[in-house]
């Protein structure tokens, strides 16, 4: 398996199990398919930004990213179920996410050699 494959996997399991912690935390009788959907999402945003190789710095790119693949959650949880107050707290979680990524993005590069 590639370096590139394994920061990948790396950067997508880290915030999954952060996300599972979260949602567990707060509402520990949430449906399990739910659950199940968030941290596939945070698995899979996670690996797909690591993935992903541009010209910015890899924290912002990463924060930009996991912002921009959040919409449909954003419009999912405030909107459609008529909960604006819900929309700060979405952003907020996806910047703190999404540079936690740039930031195990940068380390694992720098770790494995990976360019």
């Amino acid at each position: 398996m590639s370096k590139l494959i394994k920061n990948a996997l790396t950067a997508g399991t880290v915030p999954a199990i952060l996300e599972a912690l979260l949602i567990l935390s707060v509402e520990p009788s949430i449906n399990l398919w739910v659950l199940a959907q968030a941290v596939l999402f945070w698995f899979t945003c996670g690996a797909i930004i690591c993935l992903i190789q541009n010209e910015w710095p890899m924290v912002i790119s990463s924060i930009l990213l996991t912002v921009f693949l959040n919409l449909p959650w954003y419009i999912a949880e405030s909107v459609i179920k008529n909960k604006p107050e819900h929309l700060l707290p979405l952003i907020v979680a996806s910047i703190i996410q999404g540079a936690i990524i740039g930031i195990l993005k940068k380390k694992l590069n720098k770790k494995t050699g990976v360019a």
